[in-house]
């Protein structure tokens, strides 16, 4: 919001969100919003949806449940340390699907 110059109240008219939500928000006291209500919040900032991380997580979360061999060794990698296997490292090295095209992600969390 900083980086717009944008009040609570001018954020509140551009989403039909309330300003106290809004607030609310920042603050971390309320629960993250659904996916549809982080869309409203990116078009009124500028940004993609996937500007918030828990949009990001959403996604993943919702890939990650149509494949569960994928989510066991996704598991494994990053909370057992067991090591990479050659088709996914393979994959990481040489990313494809652009994601923005300067190969940085960003991650920001709700508080705008």
């Amino acid at each position: 919001m900083e980086e717009r110059h944008l009040s609570y109240r001018q954020l509140a008219y551009k989403t039909k969100l309330s300003a106290g939500y809004l607030n609310h928000l920042t603050k971390g006291t309320r629960p993250v919003p659904a996916d549809p209500v982080l869309a409203v919040l990116a078009d009124a900032l500028l940004v993609e949806p996937d500007f918030f991380v828990e949009y990001r997580l959403r996604q993943v979360a919702g890939v990650l449940d149509d494949a569960p061999a994928l989510a066991d060794t996704l598991y494994g990698i990053l909370l057992r340390n067991l090591p990479v296997p050659d088709d996914i490292g393979e994959s990481l090295s040489h990313p494809h699907n652009g994601g923005g095209g300067n190969g940085q992600a960003q991650t920001v969390v709700v508080g705008f």
